[in-house]
């Protein structure tokens, strides 16, 4: 986990002089408020999804944040933009009726079951809480925590990120009660989006100028550098250098290859058709049973495929089929969306099979027999006269 810091002393200068383009709130579309992330999603493609979330005894303050937390967002792109012409982040869009993009930003309001507990904890028990309902393969998490964390002192932690891990999905939270989060627009956005790029994964082992656990510390105003020193989103680079975390020519991961990142600069424009045909065929009883479909179709290509079981994702394959575990009478939900080289994302495809049965409904009946039937046993032969005989034990 990688967490921001802020020494309190270096906000003081604020808001005097010539003010820099600091966020700007912009209304926000949205036409209800839900704890979930909305879907179908307006957005086909890897996406940063944005949550608003208040502990027990906060105050939900969702109508007056929802318009901020857009304005971050629009402020986060636009600045990606003058960083690189060929990158924007990817977040998540609903389709509200609005006339600005991100006034339809897909904003989940989330009432937390307890409070987070001491600081250092409150990052690991805050993913805990959210993966239930938050984890979605294709999704990284931006968070907005509207309550105490009980800091003091002259340096504060602002937020804090992680990179998908195991069973828990990419977080990336902005702490409301710090760092002059709620009294200006200024350092807010800063917060979110060095949160976001470290769970995108920088920086990693192998970058030059590695150091204090993810940082950079060769450029002061690097937008990953680890202390934040007052400085708005506008005066920060992208990797000053490009030579640690991104755009750099070394072997190490580069977070401007990332699926979560729009390519400006592709001729790929649009995601992929849905996978048609869905079908799975199995033997009657245990062994591996096959899930297919036909292939779909890119403007631009090459397409793969990402499989999930039940809701959990398995894996990405390049042929159309998969197979998995054949369970006598269990029901399965399996689902394929089709993905192409610069994380377009189709919309996902699915059936039920029932082990031993055949493809089903969601209610577990019938739809079509894929099942073999299982080999007959030994036959018995009986030589007559005339003819022969045969006889075996019926199959079921």
């Amino acid at each position: 986990m990688k967490r921001l810091v802020v020494v309190l002393g270096l906000l003081v200068g604020l808001g005097t002089g010539p003010a820099a383009q600091a966020a700007t709130p912009i209304p926000w579309c949205g036409t209800d408020v839900v704890s979930a992330d909305r879907l179908p999603d307006a957005t086909f493609g890897f996406a940063v999804h944005v949550i608003y979330a208040h502990p027990p005894g906060s105050p939900a303050r969702f109508a007056e944040w929802a318009p901020r937390i857009a304005g971050d967002v629009a402020a986060i792109d636009a600045w990606w933009r003058t960083q690189d012409a060929g990158r924007a982040p990817r977040f998540d869009l609903f389709a509200f009726p609005c006339s600005s993009v991100f006034g339809a930003l897909d904003i989940s309001r989330v009432a937390l079951p307890a409070a987070i507990g001491p600081i250092g904890q409150g990052f690991g028990t805050l993913r805990d809480m959210l993966s239930r309902g938050f984890n979605a393969s294709e999704k990284v998490y931006l968070l907005y925590y509207d309550g105490p964390t009980g800091q003091s002192g002259n340096q504060r932690i602002c937020g804090a990120g992680a990179a998908p891990f195991t069973s828990f999905p990419g977080l990336a939270i902005v702490l409301l009660d710090s760092c002059g989060a709620e009294a200006t627009d200024s350092l807010r956005p800063v917060v979110a989006v060095h949160e976001l790029v470290h769970v995108l994964g920088a920086v990693e082992v192998g970058a030059p100028h590695l150091c204090m656990s993810g940082h950079v510390c060769d450029v002061p105003n690097d937008l990953l550098a680890s202390r934040l020193l007052g400085t708005e989103l506008e005066r920060l680079v992208l990797d000053g250098g490009r030579d640690d975390y991104y755009g750099h020519s070394g072997t190490w991961p580069d977070i401007q290859d990332s699926l979560f990142l729009e390519r400006l600069d592709s001729p790929d424009r649009a995601p992929p058709s849905t996978p048609a045909g869905l079908n799975a065929t199995g033997p009657a009883a245990g062994g591996s049973a096959r899930f297919s479909w036909s292939a779909s179709s890119d403007d631009v290509g090459p397409v793969a495929y990402r499989v999930t079981r039940d809701g959990r994702f398995v894996g990405t394959v390049r042929s159309t089929s998969a197979t998995f575990p054949n369970v006598s009478g269990k029901v399965t939900r399996l689902s394929v969306r089709a993905v192409d080289a610069v994380g377009h994302l189709g919309p996902p495809a699915e059936l039920f099979f029932r082990g031993g049965l055949g493809v089903v409904d969601a209610q577990g009946r019938l739809v079509r027999d894929t099942v073999r039937p299982p080999a007959i046993g030994s036959v018995a032969t009986i030589r007559l006269p005339r003819v022969v005989v045969l006889s075996w034990r019926g199959v079921r």
